[in-house]
Formats: C-alpha cells, structure tokens, sequence
C-alpha cells in the first residue's frame, strides 16, 4: 500500500514537472525530473519483484531491477551532463536552424546582405547577432525602420530569440581591408 501512494504521489509529481520543463526547458527541473523518473521506477521494481516472487516464484530479481535502474539513471546524467556543457559554452546553433534563420531574413526586400552572423545558447535563451547591408543612401530612419521590419519577421519565426542587428551601407569593406563575410544567399534568392 505504501508502495502505491508513492508510485501515484511521485506520477503526479512527473506530470508537474513535465509541464514546467516544457514552459521553462530549465536544465535543473529536467535533471530533477529524471531523479523522480527513477524514484517511480523503483517502487515499480519493488512491486514487480514482490509479484514475481510470490506469484511466480522468482526470487532474487531484485539487483538485476536494481542495475536497470542504475543504468537508466546513467543514461540520464550523461544526457543531462551534455546539455550543461552545451549551455555552459554557449553553444553554435546548427546549420540548419542557421539557415533556416538566413532564409527568413533574406525575405526582406530592402536588404542587400548579411554577413558576420553570430549564433548562441547560453541556458534557456538563445541570441543571434548579425550585419546587414543595406542602400549606402538609405537614411538612418529608413534603415533602423527596415532593422525593425526584419526583426518583426524573425521574431515571427523564433520568437524566444534575443535579435540584434548592426546596419552597414552596403559593400562595406572591414578594418583589415577585406569585404565582410557574406552569409546571405545572392540577388535571385532574395524572392
């Protein structure tokens, strides 16, 4: 009877949980989850092996339950280990997720390029940085009105994303007399 209000206690317990990794993607609640994950386990296996034992006669299943477990919870440290350590060094977005935000950016018709584009996750936020390029005769409030334009779209698309963009005239050549490095697909592309 114990073992049944533990294992109903600590499933209620999992569905909160669950919830609020989903509205927070906290590390810290998700590595907790996995603990509770396996408290729910064990009782499990203590109920199975009392089963077994007495219903079928097989006594002694408790270690191996016991190193399932075990396991489990190792598989769910090395998970969680690698999602630290990710966060930890502000980890790259992927390609294609980078591309993808490219794409939605280039939609814009004002803009001439992009390039110098930066991409992070530090905990549960992410934050993109980038240059664009746009008309040298462009006015600032026309620029920074096609800066929000592009933002707006983005934020369409990743709306928990820190956006920052930096407005260059185009063709601008950096400090080392070299032209910035282009991430934006050409002219045709743009549509």
């Amino acid at each position: 009877a114990v073992s049944l209000i533990a294992l109903v206690a600590t499933a209620g317990l999992l569905v909160w949980q669950r919830h609020v990794i989903r509205r927070t993607r906290s590390l810290a609640i998700e590595t907790d989850h996995v603990h509770y994950q396996s408290d729910l386990l064990l009782n499990l296996a203590v109920i199975a092996a009392l089963a077994l034992d007495q219903y079928v006669g097989l006594a002694g299943v408790d270690p191996l339950f016991g190193l399932m477990i075990a396991g489990w919870l190792g598989w769910g440290a090395w998970k969680a280990s690698q999602r630290a350590i990710d966060e930890l060094m502000d980890k790259e977005w992927p390609d294609e997720k980078k591309a993808r935000f490219v794409a939605v950016a280039a939609r814009h018709p004002e803009l001439k390029g992009m390039h110098d584009l930066r991409t992070r996750t530090s905990g549960n936020r992410d934050f993109v940085q980038f240059h664009v390029w746009v008309d040298p005769q462009m006015s600032i409030r026309a620029a920074h009105q096609v800066m929000d334009e592009i933002e707006a779209r983005l934020q369409a698309e990743f709306p928990d994303v820190e956006i920052l963009i930096h407005p260059d005239p185009e063709g601008l050549i950096d400090e080392a007399g070299r032209a910035a490095h282009e991430v934006l697909p050409q002219e045709d592309d743009h549509a």
